[in-house]
Parts: C-alpha cells; sequence; structure tokens
C-alpha cells in the first residue's frame, strides 16, 4: 500500500510458514469471544471470529511486511495513483463450496450490503463509493479522491459472502443459518453457546495459491466456548484443548503450572510480537462531561500508580508503554522533526505545548503518592471540583464527580478495583461493572460508559485502525471510537497517513498522530508487552519463522502426525 513489495508476482509461499507442513488432524480450541450471528455484513451482530476461515478475501497480507498484500481471489489489481480507482480481476477458478462460481457480482453485493447495513466505519469507509461489475470476473470502486489507502486495504481484506444465498435471507436482520463459503474450511457444526466445528474442504479451489501454501493443515479445527478465563485454562490443563494464546499476564505466570507442565504434555512457547509493543489502555469516553476536560483526565491519569499496578498485576511480563506505536519505527522520539511539524503546525495554538517538546506524554509514575494525589487536586480544583465532606463536587452544581466503568470480560477486575480505591482517595466514585461479551460488547460500542477498557496493537500500516478507533467522523456514531475524540489535529494526521505515497511521510504522520493522542490524554496507558504467549501440546507445531498477527495465528501451524 506504500512503498513497494518485497516479494515478486512468482513468489511460491510466505518466508514464516512451512510449505511441507503435514496436512491432517484435530486442533481444539478454546475462546471467550462469543457469537450471535452468522451474518457479517450487519451491524449490531457478532460473527464468530472461526468463522473468517471458511471466507476468502481478495488479498492476504504480508505478515512480515508492513504494507504489502498479495491476491487470493484477486489475480490482480489496477490502481489509480491517488487510488481513486481500484479494478480487480478475479481468479476464474474461484469456486463457492456448492460449486458455484465466486463472481464479480458477489463482491459487489458484500460491499454494498456492507454500505448500507455494515458497522458504522465501514459504512463511512464506503460512503461515496461506486461499484461496478463490468464482467463475471471483473470489478470497479470509484472511490473519492481523499480516500486513500485506507479503502483498498479494507476491500482487499474484507470476507466475501454468497450473493445467492442470502438473496432469500434478510440482510438487515441477525442469522444463524450456516452460511456458504468459498476458503479452506466449512461449517460441521454451530452451536452459539457451546462449540463451532470447522472441516477442511477437501477439494478447495484456493490450496495451492502462494498465499496458502503450509497453510491451512488440519483437517478439522474445534472451538469450543467458555464463560470464564480459568475455566478454560482448566481445560488446556487438562488435555481437553491443543492449543490456547493467553493474553493475561498473571495466568501466563502461574495457572498453567501443574503435572500437564512439569511432564511435558503441556508446553509453553513465547514468540516475539511482528509489529511492535501491544498496549493496555483505560480510555475515556469524551462524549461525557467531565472526561471532555483536558485537565480531568490528567488528574485521572496521574491517580494511576502505575509501577505499582504494573508490578502487582502485570508482573515482570509488561513494561511501561512508552508511547503508542512504542518500539517501533512510528514511535515519536524527541522534538518532531521537521517533517512531523509541517503535519502539526497548524493547530500549534490548540495543543499541548509537550507536543512539540518531547516524545510522549508523562505517566507520572516517578512521583509519589502524595505528589500525585497534589498534582490531581490542583488540576481538579482549576477544572471547578471541589471537596465535600470527602466527596469530590462539582463547585457549581453540587454534582459528586462519579464514574462508571463498563467491562465485557472480568480480567481486569483488581486492576479496576485498585483504581477504585485510589480514585476514592481523590473523592471520585469509580462504579466497576461487568458483562458477558456480547451485552458488554453491546454497551461498550453504545457508548454507555466513562471507562474503559481497550488493547491497543500497532496496525501495519498504519491509519486503517486509527480512523476506525480516533477520526471524528466517527465520534458520534456507535461503533469502535470509543473516546469520541473531535480533534482537527488528528484528523489531520489521520489523513496524512492515508495519502502517504512514502514510507517517510508515512512515518512522521504516524509519529505526529502519536504525539497528539498522547498529549490530550484521550485514554489512559497502563502497560505493554511486545510477546505472544502460547500453550500447547507437544504435537502442535509452529513453522521455524513463526509470525503471529491477529486472532488467527493457528492458520500456519499443524499437528506433528508421529
Amino acid at each position: 500500500m506504500v512503498g513497494a513489495p518485497e516479494r515478486g508476482a512468482d513468489f511460491l509461499h510466505f518466508d514464516y510458514v512451512n510449505p511441507n507442513a503435514p496436512k491432517g488432524g484435530t486442533l481444539t480450541q478454546g475462546s471467550r469471544v462469543s457469537f450471535d450471528t452468522t451474518n457479517g455484513m450487519r451491524f449490531p451482530g457478532k460473527m464468530a471470529n472461526e468463522l473468517d476461515y471458511i471466507y476468502d478475501t481478495l488479498m492476504v497480507r504480508a505478515e512480515d511486511e508492513p504494507a504489502a498484500f498479495y491476491g487470493l481471489l484477486a489475480q490482480d489489481i489496477e490502481i489509480a495513483n491517488n487510488f481513486s480507482t481500484l479494478r480487480f480481476h478475479l481468479q476464474p477458478e474461484a469456486r463457492w463450496h456448492d460449486g458455484t462460481p465466486l463472481t464479480a457480482h458477489d463482491v459487489a453485493f458484500t460491499f454494498e450490503t456492507v454500505a448500507e447495513h455494515g458497522l458504522p466505519q465501514y459504512r463511512t469507509l464506503l460512503d461515496g463509493v461506486g461499484i461496478r461489475t463490468l464482467s463475471d470476473t471483473e470489478l470497479v470502486f470509484l472511490a473519492p479522491d481523499d480516500s486513500g489507502w485506507l479503502l483498498l486495504e479494507f476491500i482487499s481484506t474484507f470476507p466475501i459472502f454468497q450473493r445467492s444465498f442470502w438473496a432469500t435471507r434478510d440482510v438487515a436482520r441477525m442469522s444463524l443459518d450456516v452460511p456458504i463459503g468459498s476458503g479452506p474450511y466449512r461449517i460441521a457444526r454451530l452451536d452459539p453457546n457451546n462449540q463451532v466445528v470447522l472441516e477442511r474442504v477437501p477439494d478447495y479451489w484456493g490450496a495451492d495459491l502462494p498465499v496458502n501454501r503450509g497453510r491451512w493443515n488440519f483437517d478439522r479445527i474445534v472451538t469450543n466456548y467458555f464463560k470464564d478465563a480459568t475455566i478454560m485454562v482448566e481445560a488446556m490443563r487438562g488435555g481437553q484443548l491443543d492449543v490456547n494464546r493467553e493474553y493475561a499476564a498473571s495466568s501466563w505466570h502461574r495457572r498453567y503450572d501443574g503435572p500437564a507442565l512439569d511432564e511435558g504434555r503441556l508446553l509453553k512457547s513465547t514468540f516475539k510480537r511482528p509489529d511492535g509493543a501491544a498496549m493496555i489502555t483505560l480510555v475515556f469516553n469524551l462524549r461525557r462531561p467531565p472526561l471532555d476536560d483536558l485537565r480531568v483526565r490528567t488528574a485521572l491519569t496521574a491517580l494511576l500508580d502505575g509501577v505499582f499496578v504494573r508490578t502487582s498485576f502485570f508482573g515482570d511480563l509488561y513494561t511501561e508503554p512508552n508511547a503508542y506505536y512504542g518500539g517501533t519505527r512510528f514511535e515519536p522520539v524527541g522534538e518532531p522533526s521537521d517533517a512531523e511539524k509541517e503535519v502539526l503546525q497548524p493547530f500549534r495554538e490548540r495543543l499541548p505545548e509537550g507536543v512539540f517538546q518531547s516524545g510522549a506524554a508523562p505517566l507520572f509514575d516517578p512521583l509519589s503518592k502524595r505528589e500525585r494525589l497534589r498534582l490531581a487536586d490542583d488540576l481538579l480544583s482549576d477544572a471547578g471540583f471541589t471537596v465535600a465532606d470527602g466527596v469530590r463536587v462539582n463547585a457549581k452544581t453540587g454534582e459528586p464527580l462519579a464514574l462508571e466503568y463498563v467491562g465485557a470480560n472480568s480480567s481486569s477486575r483488581s486492576m479496576l478495583l485498585y483504581y477504585s480505591e485510589a480514585l476514592a482517595e481523590a473523592g471520585i466514585r469509580l462504579d466497576v461493572q461487568y458483562f458477558d461479551y456480547v451485552a458488554g460488547s453491546r454497551r461498550i460500542l453504545n457508548h454507555e460508559w466513562d471507562l474503559t477498557s481497550m488493547g491497543f496493537a500497532t496496525s501495519f500500516p498504519p491509519g486503517q485502525s486509527e480512523r476506525l478507533y480516533w477520526h471524528s467522523e466517527k465520534a458520534h456514531e456507535p461503533g469502535y471510537a470509543l473516546a469520541g475524540a473531535t480533534d482537527a489535529a488528528i484528523d489531520a494526521t489521520i489523513e496524512a497517513m492515508s495519502r502517504a505515497e512514502s514510507e517517510q511521510e508515512l512515518d512522521a504522520a504516524a509519529r505526529a498522530f502519536s504525539r497528539v493522542l498522547s498529549w490530550q490524554r484521550y485514554m489512559l496507558p497502563i502497560a505493554e508487552n511486545d510477546e505472544v504467549w502460547i500453550a500447547h501440546k507437544p504435537n502442535v507445531r509452529f513453522p521455524k519463522s513463526f509470525s503471529v498477527r491477529g486472532f488467527h495465528f493457528i492458520s500456519s501451524l499443524w499437528i506433528d502426525p508421529v
């Protein structure tokens, strides 16, 4: 998308797979991310992550390159210099599992449906985009001149749905009908409360394409659903699961210990993330006063003892977060470069001066508890909040300063309870509420909260997720723009990323974005980690150059037949 791909058109397979991996066996994994629909084109509704394996996409992202994509359904594409015209030529051999051809009409149907019924951020990306089918194997997307490469990235990686299957169904409604796919797997069992079973398609049309060689090696993929993380770890220890990617440091430290680990029936493997560190944060909802006040957000940041939290709740597996894009070439360091200043200069008067003086905003970790309380009190007092009988109140209205945290799982409960105690010392009440994944996600996406948890991993190339999470065009719609920021400087840096024509321009825009995001304190960084933790049975094998990006890391694993 930016710069040139490292592989030529004649490449045989990705370097991070084993092209000779044996096919066969059953992989059983667990998930705490439940689902309520098989219609991935409609919002609201959550499609199971594993159903991505039954669908093909136009292109596949190379996990070892920052911004390169290679054809799957797309045999080739023609792109205007300003990305205003995207012409796709499809593989004539592409087939649905029922044997019918996958055509340009299916692609057009998918994106026309998403443009009308999909997630708000998807509808925004497709707003004003014309879609024309020229033949069964050729179609054109006509985009506004300012779309940049973000639209191409989205179109290239979104699953394609079968038009004829949905012709007899209402695409505006959720559905649990078993859909017809075109990808390496088909659905053998679908139970939203318990299990999804996928079976490999023996005559999958795209099995020998370069982007698929060495991938999709299991005959069956079984996903069992758990409501509790502890139960899922116990299932892994008890041999009921073959593999589990662990996200919680406390679990990785202690919960896998036992006879299975001691006797070698269970292994713990650690890998480096290919895209820098992942950051754990608390996000502030600026739609709800007084969180729209930078002084209040800064005070709430100061009241968290980050050193204690990282030591007590994350151990030595997590470190202090440096900045958004920490540990990558996009991390801002020192004063901004001339290229960064060019992006930021029009907004100088409305931005904190720290944006132009140093990298990321300080997290106040070195301060003592007394110093942090004093700093928070000064900021809150300046923002119009005083203390009466131990309660922080609005000096004009007398209304107490009370906040609500909403989570979709309880993995951070201990940390949030500690934070609520720290806020109470400053006279602030924090009400902590947890829901199951579907109900919690619905509340979070509808922005019915003051604070919520969010994990951020660097997107490569940066721009797509930043637009979804932080652009002001998303602020007043349900969706992933959690903070609801309406910041012209943030918008400008995202636009600069999407228009970048060189890696140097992209780097400058991303660093400028990180500076503004940090100093405006739209989120509270807590900890970051550049490792991926996977527990697995000894017969689950990994390629030598294993690369993990996103949820679907199992695509390049295999079962040792010995």
